[in-house]
């Protein structure tokens, strides 16, 4: 299990565990088998390689690819020579990518030429026309002044850029280079190591700038939680440009010598075939993700009883799903977590042994004793009582350093006293759990009054027939807005509309009670399955006719 000490940097550990297990699997990836001793050697290759071109302690290097095994590499590659990674959401079009690789002031840009439906190519030629015309690793962009390099992974090879096996192997002498062992030796623990860029569902992504120190110690506190061994095996459905399938997934498995099975996009049966034949023993993924596997025809014949604990997150959940899951998978221990890539990924978890009523609807307790987390009053800065709802804030090492070149937006998240705020509105009970009640920024306004989506999707899950719920509000001539509700019923169920809007009234107030029900059998969502909000609110408007009043 991870145990830091001082001076320790991502690097450095993982070189580390290289060493102690040279032979041990690192990543099971389709038909690839790699143990540590090729994982260091790809990696310290790529180092070299990357200093050989230009890439100076740092610079920003972005990477734009799916969870390939050259994902990890490049990701601790940069690590040892102390270049900041810009991971890019696979999803990401024209419009995001030109915007975070211009702010973020990147040099270099590891892409692949496709991932599923999506052409990557066509996409970077856009954004950047002087490519094709320019010699590999010299460009020269009018929108990127930054940018002088894109390192290609895929099928052929493309003008403007440089291969990227080519340019592994060309670092290949890293055991005879000086300046790569300087290199290493200057990165330290308050360098910074990552600036993912926030997801951007509800507005434009901001990079979110994190330190080696910061990472590595969330990675020791989900480490003791999650009693991590060197003989785990971690499946990762999230992608690794994602702080859950970095952090829960990549550096997961590479801070304490275990192996990750990385999946490029979820599959039920796939992940299930893992599971039984890879002796998966961690994992963590959405509700949604849980319910597939569980739903699939291919479940009564996989055996999942190697998860020895697991992670729930990115939605509310009820009792009676956490029961199922954890009976029907066998799974030993089933953990909730709540986050933020402002607070490096993970602030609380609840604990081993916490029964089903409180995995459902807390998301445990601070994990990291020298932080400090409180709801305070959002009006006025105080803290409110315990059992009282106001905005989680937090405060210590795992808070963001700034947000990148944004310092107008730093200084609004973080008030004098050092309290960042979240903008989650939360409860914290007399143990110091905390249930997550909703968004400040989610929230809509219906005759004059506040109304929080999440209060209505807690209470909506307790109806016998409901698996999951998301609520948004909508346009109302009369009352401003109202709620409306999109319903996954449990398989077998049935419902109306007039049933769930008259079971909401029942034991809410009646503005609360959402106007409009639709059922559904799943949900636009993020890579990292949260439920996008802003397109079921685009759709619902569209469909009720509200975009022409």
């Amino acid at each position: 299990m991870l145990k830091l000490t001082a001076g320790d940097t991502l690097g450095s550990i993982i070189s580390g565990v290289a060493a102690t297990y040279p032979k041990r699997e690192a990543i099971v990836a389709g038909q690839q088998r790699i143990n540590y001793d090729v994982l260091m050697d790809r990696v310290d290759s790529l180092a070299n390689a990357l200093l050989k071109l230009g890439v100076k302690k740092g610079d920003k290097v972005a990477i734009w690819m799916g969870n390939k095994p050259e994902w990890v590499y490049a990701n601790y590659a940069c690590s040892k020579i102390g270049a900041p990674v810009v991971p890019l959401n696979t999803r990401y079009k024209a419009y995001e990518l030109e915007h975070i690789l211009r702010q973020s002031d990147s040099t270099t840009l590891f892409m692949m030429d496709h991932f599923l439906n999506i052409d990557y190519v066509p996409i970077i030629d856009d954004v950047c026309p002087e490519l094709k015309d320019s010699k590999p690793g010299q460009l020269d962009c009018e929108s990127f002044p930054f940018l002088k390099r894109i390192i290609m992974f895929g099928e052929r090879h493309y003008p403007g850029m440089l291969d990227y096996y080519a340019v592994l192997n060309s670092g290949k002498n890293y055991s005879k280079s000086d300046e790569f062992k300087k290199a290493q030796e200057a990165v330290k623990q308050e360098d910074v190591y990552i600036i993912p860029f926030t997801s951007g569902t509800t507005g434009f992504p901001k990079g979110v700038v994190t330190t080696h120190y910061q990472y590595l110690r969330v990675m020791e506190g989900i480490s003791a939680r999650l009693n991590m061994s060197d003989h785990d095996r971690i499946l990762v459905v999230s992608p690794f440009s994602h702080n859950m399938g970095n952090m829960t997934g990549m550096l997961l498995g590479a801070c304490n010598g275990a192996c990750i099975l990385p999946m490029e996009s979820f599959d039920p049966s796939e992940a299930l075939r893992l599971i039984q034949e890879e002796k998966v023993s961690k994992f963590a993924g959405s509700p949604t993700m849980y319910i597939m596997m569980l739903d699939h025809p291919d479940f009564p014949k996989r055996d999942t009883t190697s998860i020895r604990s697991s992670m729930i997150g990115a939605a509310d959940v009820s009792p009676d799903l956490v029961r199922t899951i954890m009976d029907r998978m066998g799974i030993k221990e089933l953990i909730s977590a709540y986050g933020l890539t402002e607070n490096t990924g993970v602030s609380t978890m609840t604990q081993p042994g916490d029964p089903p009523e409180v995995i459902a609807h807390t998301a445990g307790k601070l994990i990291f004793p020298d932080c400090e987390l409180k709801v305070l009053n959002p009006d006025t800065g105080e803290e409110v009582p315990r059992g009282t709802q106001g905005e989680l804030c937090s405060r210590g090492f795992y808070v963001l350093t700034e947000y990148y070149k944004m310092p107008d937006e730093t200084a609004m998240a973080i008030d004098s006293k050092g309290w960042f705020h979240t903008g989650d509105l939360g409860i914290m009970d007399e143990k110091d759990y905390i249930k997550i009640t909703g968004r400040l920024k989610d929230m809509f306004i219906t005759g004059g009054v506040n109304v929080y989506p999440a209060e209505i999707e807690n209470y909506l899950l307790t109806h016998p027939k409901i698996s999951i719920v998301s609520v948004v509000g909508v346009p109302d001539r009369r009352m401003g807005e109202v709620g409306m509700a999109f319903i996954k019923l449990k398989p077998g169920e049935t419902a109306t509309q007039d049933e769930i809007i008259k079971f909401a009234r029942e034991r809410m107030a009646n503005y609360k009670a959402p106007k409009y029900v639709r059922f559904v059998e799943d949900y636009p969502m993020t890579a990292t399955g949260k439920i996008q909000k802003f397109v079921i609110r685009q759709s619902a408007v569209k469909e009720l006719g509200l975009d022409k009043e």
